[in-house]
């Protein structure tokens, strides 16, 4: 197996704008768009050929696939028709490939020929991820846009689900061959749901027959403007009309995992209920919490998923609110990690306005956040239906309480109890593990959220430093302890310097659940479910995993990779 090559930024889109202004690519000999008709031409080539907007009326959920996102027009495109045409209660999710992503200001510059279409750009910008790599959901109300930094032919076998029309919009196919190829019309085909629809621009002959080979039916057609031809296909079958009102899903745990699978239901207008004990333990219990990435050096799916679902929570947590104050500072405790976090500077996984280094060598998140838990959690089950209990297994369609009485009847059940599903017995054969952490509170001068092995949080009357790593040792894992306060302070003091005075709030106790590889676990599949080992990064991890199982369930395109998938799902950690 190659060694895993480093995590960087996508290569640059290199683009030339010309006297006129049309974006070029020097690169392909190609340009993005042409500024004379470009939009109707979209309309045209793409969306009408795919039989839009007629073919998403009356379903629940439509999925469009494109290889070749460049400015991002298309998408604009279809947006503004979906805005226009939809039926209520319906989504439309957009999914696209592009290797080299433009950043804002091309961005920005790019899409300033279309002001009709401003209302749509200025959201699609303030969202943007830059060249950061892998899925990237983008979430705008009943429309979400799913980005795939990569190449096609390495994007599309991690893709998962089935895609309701395409629009090919690569640069030609004497320019960009790989994007044309044979084996990337195979992927199509295996991802395109009967009835698909595709429309591009090109009709080289080299792509009709790759697409007549994957089993599509080909069709030229007009063209539009300058372009005598255009192509259009469509898979056999008969598209089906999705819909998700079977669905009733019973939620046991009310924390920071249950409540994003909570909000990510209620946004597919499905109420989900919930199942709590409340019983003031959990780790979404405490006063504040951090979200801020974890970096890895190599090149791995999860690897891009950590940077995926660090983004996806700072744009789910500006809409719900319970922000509490942005940008974080990193002090490395030892010289090892310097060498490191110096490393990831130069690699540069994220751009830097997500991540640098300072001028005394200590490292700045700047639009890492701390949030309030309480406030982030209620607003995420504000359409959900709350039961106070504790469920212990399921039978027969419904959730029962360890004396065996009904508490709710459902169709799908999700465990997400963090610690509480060590006691229950059909679980113990998940390899997990169980961490004490402790959190206490002192008067400093501290001004902003800073981490160092531990982390400190300025709040109102106090700094919350936390947290601390201990076994489980036989006794309350939740009773604080005074040796722990003592630790707390002494690291911070170590890594901050002073001063430093305990404060008069009481400290606070919960429990981490791991795996052994340290990563999230989805376990269960068909109508039973679990999201567990989130360990200390439950606030970063659980709205983009939520996502996902969600959209499993739901039958719709994955918002994460195929690989990182099959990897937080490993066999080994699944109890027979």
């Amino acid at each position: 197996m190659p060694e895993p090559l480093p995590l960087t930024l996508c290569p640059p889109a290199r683009i030339d704008f010309g006297d006129k202004g049309a974006p070029e690519a020097p690169e392909f000999g190609d340009i993005y768009f042409s500024t004379d008709g470009g939009l109707t031409e979209a309309q045209a080539v793409f969306l009408a050929a795919c039989g839009l907007p007629d073919r998403w009326h009356g379903t629940d959920y439509f999925a469009i696939g494109e290889l070749g996102f460049g400015t991002g027009l298309n998408f604009l495109a279809a947006w503004q028709m979906w805005d226009r045409s939809k039926s209520t209660g319906s989504r439309l999710h957009f999914i696209s490939i592009e290797k080299f992503p433009l950043d804002h200001k091309q961005l920005r510059q790019a899409l300033s020929h279309w002001p009709e279409l401003d209302q749509y750009a200025d959201q699609l910008v303030k969202k943007w991820p830059g060249r950061v790599k892998g899925f990237h959901s983008l979430e705008f109300g009943d429309v979400t846009l799913t980005l795939i930094h990569e190449g096609c032919a390495e994007a599309l076998p991690q893709i998962s689900g089935q895609i309701d029309a395409w629009f090919l919009d690569g640069f030609s196919p004497s320019k960009n061959p790989d994007m044309w190829s044979p084996d990337v019309m195979e992927e199509l085909a295996r991802l395109s749901s009967p009835g698909c629809q595709i429309g591009t621009f090109t009709v080289a002959r080299a792509v009709r027959e790759a697409l007549t080979e994957a089993g599509f039916e080909v069709a030229k057609k007009e063209g539009f403007g300058r372009k005598r031809d255009r192509l259009e296909a469509i898979y056999p079958g008969q598209t089906a009309i999705r819909r998700n009102t079977k669905i009733k899903p019973v939620i046991i745990g009310g924390g920071i995992a249950g409540a994003c699978l909570a909000y990510s239901f209620a946004k597919r207008g499905i109420q989900p209920t919930i199942i709590d004990a409340n019983d003031g333990t959990a780790a979404s219990g405490n006063a504040a919490a951090l979200v801020k990435p974890r970096l890895d050096l190599q090149d791995r799916p999860e690897s891009r998923f950590f940077l995926s679902s660090y983004l996806f929570a700072l744009q789910r947590y500006h809409a719900l609110g319970g922000i509490f104050s942005e940008s974080i500072k990193h002090i490395c405790p030892t010289a090892k990690e310097q060498t490191r976090f110096e490393k990831l500077s130069r690699q540069k996984p994220l751009p830097k306005s997500h991540f640098n280094l300072l001028p005394n060598n200590d490292f700045e998140f700047p639009q890492s956040m701390v949030i309030t838990p309480k406030e982030i959690v209620e607003n995420s089950c504000a359409n959900s239906k709350m039961i106070a209990g504790s469920g212990h297994h399921v039978k027969d369609g419904r959730i029962l309480d360890a004396q065996g009485g009904a508490i709710s009847e459902g169709s799908h059940f999700f465990w997400s109890c963090g610690f509480g599903i060590r006691d229950l017995q059909q679980f113990s054969g998940l390899k997990l593990r169980y961490s004490r952490g402790q959190l206490s509170y002192a008067r400093t001068e501290t001004d902003q959220a800073v981490t160092y092995g531990g982390y400190a949080i300025p709040l109102k009357n106090a700094t919350l430093l936390g947290a601390t790593h201990k076994r489980l040792d036989g006794q309350s894992p939740f009773e604080a302890r005074i040796d722990d306060d003592r630790k707390n302070f002494e690291k911070f003091l170590a890594n901050n310097g002073g001063p430093l005075e305990p404060a008069s709030r009481p400290s606070r106790s919960s429990v981490r659940v791991t795996t052994p590889s340290t990563l999230p676990l989805i376990f269960g599949g068909d109508q039973e479910w679990g999201l567990t080992g989130l360990g200390s990064r439950g606030f970063v991890f659980a709205p983009l995993l939520a996502e996902a199982i969600v959209a499993k369930i739901c039958g719709e395109v994955l918002p994460i990779s195929d690989k990182a998938w099959t990897r937080f799902r490993a066999r080994e950690n699944v109890p027979t």
